[in-house]
């Protein structure tokens, strides 16, 4: 019996939306080697070059491939890589596909590239759905701040740290004059 190796685990493939659009608008000879790339990019048989900020246009880690003879079109993507093994790709993003002519596939790309980031920090910056309210305070108050755990720990003697409240903190009944 010979023994197989363990197949990579799949790479995901997602698109932006009006991406998918553009491709189906592509001529057909462009259409069908755009897929024959998407492809080849899932099984990392093929890399296109990193591109970066071009003038007002931000593509940073964002790539290009060629897919045509006369180079006129041009398909754009991001990898997402695992953040503790950057060799390992998780998956792809297809931003663009379009015309090179007047950079106009370019823009596309940076301008979606721009919403998506934005549409990313937002989210970042919105509380959590489902948590609630008094867990979201502590969460925003707790930031920089040791947890009692931590600070037991970084106690040179070890013994759980002296907890004072403010009497604005205590009841009205418990506060004593």
């Amino acid at each position: 019996m010979s023994e197989q190796r363990p197949s990579s685990p799949p790479v995901g493939f997602s698109a932006h939306p009006e991406a998918l659009a553009d491709l189906l608008d592509a001529p057909a000879d462009v259409r069908d080697l755009a897929l024959e790339y998407l492809d080849r990019l899932l099984r990392a048989e093929v890399r296109g070059p990193l591109l970066d900020q071009q003038g007002d246009r931000d593509l940073r880690d964002a790539r290009k491939l060629y897919l045509d003879d006369r180079n006129a079109y041009r398909l754009v993507y991001t990898e997402h890589r695992a953040p503790n093994n950057p060799r390992r790709l998780l998956g792809i993003h297809l931003v663009a596909v379009g015309r090179r002519f007047n950079i106009a596939v370019y823009k596309t790309a940076a301008e979606r590239l721009q919403a998506e980031r934005l549409k990313q920090a937002a989210a970042q910056e919105a509380p959590r759905s489902g948590m609630p309210a008094r867990f979201q305070a502590a969460l925003a108050a707790s930031t920089g701040r040791p947890s009692p755990a931590q600070a037991v720990a970084a106690s040179p003697s070890g013994a759980p740290p002296t907890v004072v409240a403010a009497p604005a903190a205590l009841p009205p009944a418990a506060v004593r004059r």
